[in-house]
């Protein structure tokens, strides 16, 4: 006897069924209802965010049984901002887990963003493997230290001081003169300091005498054990040792700070050197934990290799490709781009007569997109399959860099 599942339907929620939105979000993530709508409707993205459901026809009434949000951002890859949409808040409501509703919901919603030209589709997963599946590939890494506030060096500095509304501008000139701007960072634009000047209420700053000097974002986690550094940024020598002398003064608060970073600018914050090093040479000074971190997944091919190359330089000895991108859960057409040159700078476009055809799948592009490894190296690891002559033009056009989403950037 073969069982058929009844019909199911995927759209945008209507206004007038946010409501039904947010029990299921409710019951998918075990959130508190008042508190739950609190932020959802004072969201500063909520006019804009994409809100999807899957509604299953089993019944007299069509019951939603799973939702996600597609978040309207704009993320650094190299020296470019690329629009993408944030994929958060995928949930399902309990009694209908496992039955394939919220990998339907996803394929349906990457259809309507191809339909609507967008080049990226990103997410923070729960389930790397789930998603792996669906087209995205992990492409960023974070390194993650936890240190109790006593292993932390104890600068002798004036205090930090809460931050006041009147401080906002100047936090936001701090950071566009002194904030790393890194592949994986989104763009801050109004909006997006709304969301975080209203998502995360604990601002400190520090001032000696005159303009603001550093600010640290900071949360909570673990029942408020663990201070979560989101951000902190500094353009003194004396602001970094007083922020990192305010969050050592935390030992009686918390048990442990947390910060995570790519491991590179971990290791530039001058953590080692504290008073008390371990007793036993066996034991370290801290761990480091490299964590997986953000997915990505292009959806619209031509138009992420347009954000991406065209109009930029043509690197030396440049040879013109041609990129098939096969992606079987959005068409069943391949897309088919060319990437030339007119005189000195790059041009996407049409398929090049002649030149040599790549093949892909979405999780290859997704690692050359951010650079998570080199062209070269894809190629020694089958994971990219290109003419040996044309691997130093792609090495150029996709070099290998750190993608990392930070803390502050969660959405």
């Amino acid at each position: 006897m073969f069982w058929r599942r009844a019909e199911t339907e995927a759209r945008r929620v209507t206004p007038d069924e946010s409501e039904w939105f947010l029990r299921v979000l409710c019951r998918g993530f075990e959130l508190e209802a008042s508190s739950a709508r609190r932020f959802f409707y004072d969201d500063p993205y909520y006019e804009v965010n994409q809100r999807w459901g899957l509604w299953l026809h089993e019944g007299d009434q069509p019951v939603l049984v799973s939702i996600l949000t597609a978040v309207p951002l704009t993320m650094r890859v190299g020296e470019r901002f690329v629009e993408v949409s944030g994929i958060a808040g995928v949930a399902t409501l309990p009694e209908y887990r496992r039955r394939g509703f919220a990998a339907e919901l996803l394929r349906r919603v990457l259809r309507r963003l191809y339909v609507e030209r967008a080049p990226l589709a990103v997410l923070q997963a729960f389930n790397h493997e789930f998603y792996r599946k669906l087209g995205w590939e992990t492409v960023g890494a974070t390194a993650q230290a936890r240190l109790s506030p006593k292993q932390l060096p104890r600068y002798p500095a004036p205090p930090l001081r809460r931050a006041t509304p009147q401080d906002r501008d100047a936090v936001i000139r701090l950071h566009a003169h002194y904030g790393v701007q890194r592949t994986g960072s989104l763009q801050r634009d109004s909006r997006r300091w709304n969301y975080l000047f209203w998502n995360l209420p604990n601002l400190w700053v520090y001032e000696a005498a005159g303009p603001l000097e550093g600010y640290l974002f900071y949360d909570f986690l673990e029942s408020g054990w663990v201070l979560r550094v989101r951000e902190m940024v500094w353009s003194s020598e004396r602001a970094r040792r007083a922020i990192w002398g305010w969050l050592a003064s935390n030992e009686e608060s918390v048990m442990q700070v947390e910060v995570s970073l790519p491991l590179d600018e971990l290791a530039s914050l001058r953590l080692l050197g504290w008073q008390s090093p371990p007793d036993e040479p066996s034991e370290p000074f801290y761990t480091v934990q490299v964590l997986p971190n953000f997915m990505a997944r292009p959806v619209h091919a031509p138009t992420l290799l347009h954000s991406l190359l065209d109009g930029a330089p043509a690197p030396d000895a440049f040879a013109p490709f041609n990129l098939r991108v096969r992606d079987r859960a959005i068409t069943a057409r391949d897309a088919v781009i060319g990437v030339g040159a007119v005189g000195e700078t790059l041009q996407v476009g049409e398929a090049i007569r002649r030149a040599p055809t790549m093949t892909l799948a979405p999780t290859a592009l997704a690692l050359l997109t951010y650079g998570t490894l080199s062209a070269p190296e894809m190629h020694a690891r089958r994971l990219l399959h290109a003419p040996d002559a044309l691997l130093p033009t792609l090495d150029a056009l996709f070099p290998e860099r750190r993608p990392c989403l930070t803390p502050i950037d969660y959405f």
